[in-house]
């Protein structure tokens, strides 16, 4: 019995602690102001995985089109996202672009792009913050203040490869 309790703990924090990048109906800028980074315009693989392929391409001087393959299937998800910069540090706020939604979700990501031109790493800001916020200046501040701390991002970080212009 002791067994079994100790499993189930075991898997409720995993379940608990697993990475999820945090939501947000406001992005960390009302509108974009950091200008499209070449190097990250082409195709992208996740560093341990061949399962996806993320294909970045540029809408305008600030913002981003990510289309999400599926190798397996050929199914595609589309993203949107701008970079906003907090403390000298990159953020990418990306949303999902899906027919017939009305609000945006932003998800949040810390840019690091200290391998080059063709490895970069996303660390997801946590789901575990419980505020709520109510304008892109107010979560800026509170990115800002956090944005040192170990625990503010999700325990594992995506590392991605570019593949592909």
């Amino acid at each position: 019995m002791k067994k079994i309790a100790s499993i189930l703990l075991f898997v409720s924090a995993s379940v608990i602690f697993m990475g999820c990048p945090l939501g947000t109906e406001v992005a960390i800028d009302d509108k974009p102001s950091v200008k499209i980074i070449p190097s990250l315009i082409g195709v992208w693989e996740a560093r341990n995985s061949t399962d996806y392929t993320y294909t970045v391409s540029k809408v305008d001087e600030y913002n981003y089109k990510i289309e999400k393959k599926t190798i397996s299937s050929g199914d595609v998800s589309n993203y949107g996202g701008f970079i906003s910069e907090v403390g000298g540090e990159k953020f990418f706020n990306i949303w999902e672009m899906a027919e017939g939604s009305a609000a945006k979700m932003y998800y949040l990501y810390k840019l690091d792009m200290q391998g080059g031109d063709s490895f970069i790493k996303l660390l997801s800001v946590t789901e575990n913050i419980d505020e709520k916020f109510t304008s892109s200046a107010e979560l800026k501040k509170f990115i800002d203040k956090n944005k040192s701390l170990s625990f503010f991002y999700d325990k594992d970080e995506d590392s991605y490869i570019k593949t592909g212009k």
